[in-house]
């Protein structure tokens, strides 16, 4: 109950630290792990320790969903090079480079209890790594990496992790069957997550295509937890399910009206930046408690063990993804035949590199994590692999996350906004002109002349004016913003208008919210490319 009663209280802190964050121009997420921190070592203010049990049944299917809606299958093919890399290769090799460290840092440590640290924090986080790009000048081509990345390498992580755990209590493994466990478990939450998405692209187009009550949103949402639920039941990989139906839920997307999209959009948008805000806080206000668990270990031994451990995974991450990335840039222009000027190898690597955050998986595998013994009874192996989860995370959160955009200036890397408007006016308009040729062509005939002779007419206009706006030249693009802010004030004449007619009962509160929507819709619908 207090975990429920405290909720009020932090989500008023996101909502209060993110309005900051956007008027000094910082990830949200970067002020909101700090803000944790703060809130987390003073007594008696409320704070919000989720269980560990239902941390990644709750949290991780909506957000990776979401985030596989933004990539494509076009992406996944063209990066399957990466993802088998940095998702597979890398965090295995990680893995055991941290447990090799641990047991050279502890005496008495097993190496597959390492290897459970070295599992816990070796992937890095789709929602750390989306959450601070998003808001920074990044080349689409580095983010799509990082993105893919992020969104496969929790399975390979999850895998492992489990299978440090059996290895820890006794248990034998051989590295075939691990490799074996992780194919199977892989394919089958693939299978299950596109044998979910497919059922339910079927139902939405056959029954809620049309539906005006919202229900294609429910199932979306629906979908995200079904499909990790039951491919974790079945044993398979419940990651790997979830990002497999959000790829495959983007074809069922274009069955829905415009106006579920758009409303779509809108609550994946409002889900996922509330589920953040809670991970976010939540990963500041665990410290203080993991860090008095561990307060009568030497300081000296607790730095010792934080330094080498972020410091070892960094090396080996820049290393490994800069051979990678070398790699992948040159097979490309030897398939292409292509050598234009590109980013240099070692910028991307660099960059890609230090976005390599870690957060929410991390964190929950770390909670889970159950009590493990030593040879050593002294030695509180768990709340040290938790305390040094924590730390990683907050130094790649908070270190790494504070300086990429200095990093990225230094490295002059960043994206040309005006190539991107320009790609975008020369697609809107090829699209415009063949769909002007398109209504204006013999075949298009239609099956009421006399009724749609006048339809027709108000379609060509649109289109004659869409083109009219594609076709006008950069330099005016001020122009048409000092243009949308008087259509702004202007709509809000209108708006005072029509509330004025609503308090004098000219018109119906339906009517009156009806044109309300039409209001707002049109003063979106001017913003060009929004």
């Amino acid at each position: 109950m207090a975990t429920l009663t405290s909720l009020p209280f932090i989500l008023f802190l996101v909502v209060v630290v993110t309005a900051i964050a956007e008027n000094v121009n910082v990830p949200y997420p970067l002020l909101l792990v700090i803000t944790g921190l703060i809130v987390g070592f003073i007594p008696g203010i409320p704070s919000w320790h989720p269980p560990s049990d239902i941390v990644l049944a709750l949290f991780l299917p909506p957000i990776l969903f979401s985030a596989a809606r933004l990539i494509s299958w076009q992406d996944v093919k063209q990066h399957i090079g990466i993802i088998t890399s940095l998702s597979i290769f890398l965090v295995l090799f990680s893995a055991i480079a941290i447990a090799w460290v641990l047991c050279w840092l502890i005496p008495g440590i097993h190496f597959a209890t390492g290897l459970i640290l070295g599992a816990i924090i070796a992937p890095t986080d789709v929602i750390a790594a989306h959450s601070i790009l998003t808001k920074m000048n990044v080349p689409r081509h580095i983010t799509r990496t990082i993105k893919v990345e992020s969104l496969f390498n929790d399975a390979c992580g999850i895998v492992l992790y489990k299978s440090a755990l059996l290895l820890a209590v006794g248990k034998s493994l051989t590295v075939p069957e691990i490799g074996h466990q992780i194919l199977f478990i892989g394919a089958g939450g693939i299978m299950i997550g596109l044998l979910f998405a497919y059922i339910s692209g079927i139902i939405i187009k056959q029954f809620l295509s049309h539906s005006e009550n919202h229900l294609p949103i429910i199932m979306s949402l629906i979908l995200a937890y079904v499909s990790y639920w039951f491919a974790e039941k079945l044993g398979a990989s419940g990651v790997l399910a979830v990002v497999a139906a959000g790829l495959y839920h983007k074809k069922t997307e274009r069955s829905v009206s415009a106006s579920i999209r758009i409303a779509e959009k809108t609550v994946w948008d409002t889900l996922i930046f509330f589920l953040n805000g809670l991970i976010f806080i939540s990963i500041g206000t665990e410290f203080p408690n993991y860090l008095h668990s561990v307060s009568y270990l030497p300081i000296k031994n607790l730095l010792m063990f934080s330094f080498a451990t972020i410091i070892c995974l960094f090396i080996l991450r820049l290393v490994w993804v800069g051979i990678t990335i070398s790699i992948d840039q040159h097979r490309w222009q030897m398939k292409t035949g292509s050598f234009r000027q590109t980013t240099k190898a070692w910028k991307k690597s660099l960059i890609v590199s230090w976005a390599g955050m870690r957060g929410l998986v991390s964190l929950a595998l770390a909670i889970a994590l159950p009590p493990l013994t030593l040879s050593n009874p002294a030695v509180p192996i768990r709340e040290i692999i938790i305390f040094l989860t924590i730390i990683t995370i907050l130094f790649t959160l908070i270190a790494q996350g504070l300086s990429l955009r200095p990093l990225i200036k230094i490295l002059a890397v960043s994206k040309n906004h005006e190539d991107d408007m320009k790609k975008i006016r020369d697609v809107y308009q090829q699209l415009t002109e063949k769909a002007l040729v398109r209504i204006n062509s013999n075949d298009f005939n239609p099956s009421h002349p006399d009724l749609n002779l006048h339809a027709k007419d108000i379609v060509v206009t649109h289109y004659n004016n869409r083109l009219r706006h594609a076709l006008s030249p950069s330099k005016h693009l001020h122009h048409h913003k000092h243009a949308e802010s008087l259509l702004a004030r202007m709509l809000q004449f209108e708006r005072d208008m029509l509330l004025k007619m609503r308090e004098n009962d000219e018109i119906s509160e339906e009517i009156y919210l009806k044109i309300l929507l039409k209001l707002d819709r049109d003063e979106v619908s001017f913003s060009p490319y929004k």
